[in-house]
């Protein structure tokens, strides 16, 4: 990584319990579906033109891009961060984690996402997850910042650090209430819950 700017936008990911295998293969297992909903929905011609010019600029590989996130953990074992205005290849990163939290894949509490399994994936979240991020797009590409949420470098690794050496019991804790929190504010705003059962991820 290049010399990093302490105020420069970083995203901050949180992760389930370290080597959760079953959280892991649950997580892997959506990708794949949603990998393969995302070909079969460019098959039909009315919304293959709708992403012709964003397909132009990014192809999605949403099982090759779960894998990539989930060996991020590696390093810290408990989040990563993911340089929210990179190089060629982070760009490709960032606007896969745009179109997955889309889908629900992360979800955003507190200023940081949470790896999640969707409780939801067909065919139509697929498609509304693609329109909205092609909705991005100007005459100088697509724009994944306008959907997510970042915070300063400096305060990305300071919450690493924070989350790291907590006891992770107290974190898997901590992260089922915000997972709560994120469900309940889902109900109230009369949005589809896209998180599986908060508690049993953590």
């Amino acid at each position: 990584m290049n010399l990093v700017h302490e105020t420069e936008p970083f995203i901050l990911v949180e992760g389930p319990k370290w080597a959760d295998a079953k959280f892991y293969g649950d997580w892997l297992l959506m990708a794949s579906k949603a990998q393969a909903l995302w070909e079969n929905a460019l098959k039909r011609p009315s919304f293959k033109k709708q992403m012709d010019l964003m397909t132009v600029l990014y192809i999605p590989d949403f099982e090759l891009s779960a894998s990539l996130f989930l060996f991020r953990l590696e390093k810290n074992l408990v989040s990563f961060t993911i340089r929210l205005f990179g190089d060629y290849d982070g760009a490709a990163e960032v606007n896969q984690f745009a179109f997955m939290t889309q889908m629900g894949f992360f979800v955003l509490t507190d200023r940081r996402y949470q790896m999640v399994v969707p409780a939801q994936m067909d065919i139509g979240v697929v498609k509304s997850a693609a329109l909205k991020f092609a909705k991005t797009e100007d005459e100088d590409g697509l724009h994944p910042e306008y959907l997510i949420a970042a915070m300063p470098y400096a305060q990305a690794e300071e919450w690493q650090s924070r989350l790291r050496v907590v006891d992770e019991d107290q974190r898997r804790a901590d992260r089922a209430v915000l997972l709560d929190q994120y469900l309940q504010n889902s109900w109230i705003e009369e949005k589809p819950a896209l998180v599986a059962g908060a508690r049993p991820m953590t």
